[in-house]
């Protein structure tokens, strides 16, 4: 499971429906770039009290419309729009609770606001709600409340809600395994053009293409719970067929990153390929030195494993030197093993990496 990411903030402004007068000044401008002028005219009715005014101008505050964002004005008219009831409004609120974004990070607030815009019939928020309860992140795990919410927002046409009810069902997550039921789930959010119940269709009737690109949506976490050992599955039947190989060593030779990121997953793993670190650091390096920080990390990981905690800590220091936050993390655990004298020198042996262009990391 992944650490969870920022939601991406729901805009749900349809400036040609707003006929209030109050607005049309506000939409005028905003509709033609005047995002200043915007923000002067909804402030107006911001102020007194409007909250669809109020929602507005969070959302501008927000994307920056007219600047750089500004988290704190964002939360501050957001927070004025769901006080009063505004249910995207306690969605959004949610959302930079969670990430603690104008606010301090608050789990518990994110999920009281999220359960308010549910409660409204905020389908979009019933969804994440319920993916909260199904990956037990930043909320204990409960089956119970996550397949309320869920089937909610299936009822609603919300296709991801489809798609993670239907894994529900086919798994047997607190609710009695239903093979029919997380079929026809599927089927409705394939419809709708989720890719990921396209790609679960086409992977049950043995489409390795379909198979290996479900199994990245896994691993990265896009648009599904991000579950490691479902990725690895599909990665290892679109293997067994040839798919992977055959995609990805002709472009890692020719020095593509992702693709020598993706060999060295692969030998690390034993998926489709005897189990091989030594040929995994080969590639994962190769994409490392093209400052991929994903590689970077795994090389660190692959160190490790093989008890090279000194080329770990040096790999794990370049990753997050390049915006890896798991490898921050790593760095605290390792460090516990490592004398102070090593790790000054794999710290420096870091820099010196990463001042060559990765031409002397050894």
């Amino acid at each position: 499971m992944k650490k969870t990411q920022l939601i991406p903030f729901v805009f749900i402004l349809q400036l040609s429906t707003i006929a209030f007068a109050d607005f049309n000044k506000g939409a005028d401008a905003y509709q033609s770039g005047d995002y200043p002028g915007a923000i002067k005219e909804w402030t107006l009715a911001a102020n007194e009290g409007n909250s669809r005014a109020q929602y507005l101008l969070g959302l501008m505050y927000f994307h920056g419309k007219g600047g750089s964002p500004n988290y704190q004005a964002a939360f501050k008219w957001l927070r004025l729009a769901a006080d009063q009831g505004y249910a995207t409004a306690q969605f959004n609120i949610g959302t930079l609770y969670e990430n603690g974004l104008g606010a301090s990070q608050d789990l518990k607030a994110a999920i009281e606001s999220y359960e308010l815009a549910a409660n409204g019939g905020l389908g979009v928020a019933q969804s994440h709600l319920g993916i909260v309860y199904y990956e037990g992140i930043i909320a204990q795990q409960d089956y119970h409340a996550a397949f309320k919410w869920l089937k909610l927002a299936a009822e609603q046409g919300i296709d991801r809600a489809q798609f993670v009810l239907g894994l529900m069902h086919y798994q047997g997550n607190g609710i009695p395994r239903d093979d029919e039921a997380a079929s026809s789930l599927f089927k409705r959010a394939a419809e709708q053009g989720y890719a990921p119940a396209k790609f679960r269709l086409s992977a049950e009737q043995g489409d390795a293409e379909s198979q290996f690109k479900l199994g990245l949506m896994y691993y990265r976490g896009n648009g599904v719970p991000q579950d490691y050992q479902a990725a690895f599955n599909l990665f290892n039947r679109a293997a067994e067929q040839g798919y992977a190989a055959a995609l990805f060593k002709p472009l890692a030779e020719q020095g593509d990153a992702e693709s020598q990121f993706k060999l060295g997953l692969m030998y690390e793993h034993g998926l489709n390929a005897t189990q091989d670190y030594s040929v995994a650091i080969k590639w994962y390096r190769q994409a490392a030195n093209q400052g991929l920080a994903q590689a970077q990390n795994n090389l660190g990981s692959t160190y490790l494993t093989l008890e090279d905690e000194f080329h770990a800590h040096m790999w794990w220091n370049i990753a997050a030197s390049n915006g890896h936050k798991q490898a921050l993390s790593h760095l605290d655990k390792v460090e516990k093993k490592m004398t102070v004298e090593d790790i000054l020198r794999s710290q420096k042996l870091a820099r010196i990496c990463m001042a060559k262009d990765y031409q002397y990391c050894d």
